[in-house]
């Protein structure tokens, strides 16, 4: 596998596998003390990074089904967009997989680690096995694999070069955004849930915008652009939904927590249902029944947006990486994306929150931007990072959120079925979340996941058209 190149804050990875550790150190409770880490490669301590899996005894209750599925890894899914041209066959990809279901391991046998210890252990266990079960095969024998010569790995993005796309009437600046928008009439809308809690909305206004990548990064999945029309504005939730305003529909979701990287002790994770951060755990399908039931209380027509309502929103006249920047720009006070503050989550396995002080790169090891620091864990509450120009927020970062469409390939056009809600294919997902760089959070990124799967940092925000509202506020029948 070709090496990444250096980005935000990142060394390179070697990938080699022929270099052991040799400077193990853990601060972790629990730790394996001087040579635990002696008998790992370099390469597995950086690929493991980029696999998301529970810590060692980490919340006993039962998981949600496919919550650790390899497709929320970041290897997988980098692997799926072409990673600088490396092409997987099916026993390669069963493989990976494979490792990533077993929590990813390094070691398949006791003795690699432990040593003579394993040796008499085994040899017990192998007398007791043939003696009680009539089994004599030695479990601590490592068949011999022969794999084949390596193909040689591109060294460049495995992405096609596709003319520039324009629009005369796009992009543009702020100043003309806010004038598009408040031409259009009303610019907010609040609909009462019941109980005190509210549903706020802003409206986007109609135009149009060259649809994909446009701010040069490698991609297989965001070209060729295309110039989409936004007929008609359309009201878009403020916020991201959340718990509180989920609980409205399902009093009993539970978004559950992220598990801690170590021991957990009684301390399931880091909560991620505060009543207001946004929801997740919920599948496309249950975020579909949602905008249904708020269709049904309010008579208006609710949905979740289109792939291209949802872009044209974001990037509110822009055609950078963020609606407020490049890849470069400082994103802390913007958007709640991976940074300095994640190195919090090498922490203290026996206290809720407790930081490990001079924690190494073996208690601390997910992918972040070390640049800046925007100040929180896991998910924010809604709407404490600054909004778009036209009043959105969290639209770059926190969680990630599902679309009405399809995961089709480029370029996008609204009348080939992808928005269709009968469709079986895998729905997008946008905007990146806490959990990811500011690479996987730009306008253009995009992800898939089944519509019946619940992911950890997915959630969703609603859009409303047709019939508009003339009042500041109105209360769901």
């Amino acid at each position: 596998m070709a090496v990444q190149r250096v980005a935000e804050g990142q060394s390179i990875p070697d990938l080699r596998g022929t270099k052991f550790i040799s400077d193990w150190k853990s601060v972790t409770p629990g730790n394996a003390g001087p040579d635990g880490g002696k008998s790992f490669s370099v390469s597995y301590n950086w690929l493991h990074r980029y696999v998301r899996r529970p810590g060692i005894e980490s919340d006993y209750h039962l998981l949600t089904p496919l919550d650790y599925h390899a497709d929320t890894t970041e290897l997988v899914q980098m692997l799926k967009k072409g990673h600088y041209g490396v092409n997987l066959d099916a026993e390669a990809w069963d493989r990976l997989v494979t490792w990533i279901d077993l929590n990813a391991p390094y070691h398949g046998y006791w003795h690699e680690i432990v040593g003579d210890r394993a040796k008499k252990l085994s040899k017990r266990q192998a007398e007791l096995r043939e003696l009680y079960a009539g089994i004599n095969v030695d479990m601590e024998i490592i068949p011999a694999v022969v794999l084949p010569p390596a193909k040689p790995v591109d060294q460049v993005p495995h992405a096609k070069q596709y003319d520039k796309v324009t629009s005369p009437k796009w992009p543009f600046d702020e100043a003309t955004a806010k004038q598009y928008q408040t031409q259009a009439g009303d610019t907010s809308w609040t609909i009462d849930l019941g109980e005190g809690v509210k549903l706020e909305l802003v409206r986007v206004p109609a135009g149009e915008f060259v649809m994909g990548n446009t701010d040069g990064q490698p991609s297989i999945d965001e070209e060729p652009c295309a110039v989409v029309k936004i007929a008609e504005a359309y009201w878009m939730g403020k916020f991201e939904i959340s718990n509180e305003q989920y609980h409205r529909y399902d009093a009993g979701h539970d978004s559950r927590v992220e598990s801690k990287h170590a021991y957990q002790f009684g301390v399931h994770g880091f909560p991620l249902n505060g009543p207001q951060q946004p929801v997740v755990r919920v599948s496309w399908q249950e975020a579909v029944a949602f905008c249904d039931w708020l269709s049904r209380k309010t008579g208006h027509r609710f949905s979740l947006p289109s792939e291209a309502e949802w872009e044209y929103a974001c990037r509110a006249g822009s055609d950078n990486a963020f609606s407020f920047g490049d890849l470069n720009a400082d994103f802390s006070s913007y958007g709640n994306m991976a940074d300095q503050k994640l190195r919090e989550f090498a922490d203290d396995p026996y206290q809720v929150y407790a930081p490990l002080v001079n924690a190494t790169v073996y208690d601390d090891w997910i992918p972040r931007d070390m640049r800046f620091n925007d100040g929180t864990l896991v998910s924010s509450t809604v709407g404490k990072y600054r909004p778009n120009c036209w009043g959105l927020h969290d639209m770059h970062g926190n969680v990630s959120e599902w679309t009405r469409t399809s995961y089709r390939l480029y370029p996008y056009r609204d009348d080939d079925g992808r928005n269709s809600l009968t469709s079986p294919e895998d729905r997008v997902v946008r905007g990146g979340s806490w959990y990811e760089r500011p690479k996987r959070a730009r306008s253009a990124f995009r992800l898939a996941y089944r519509p019946y799967q619940k992911v950890f940092n997915v959630g969703f925000r609603v859009v409303c058209s047709g019939s508009e509202p003339l009042g500041a506020t109105v209360a769901a029948r």
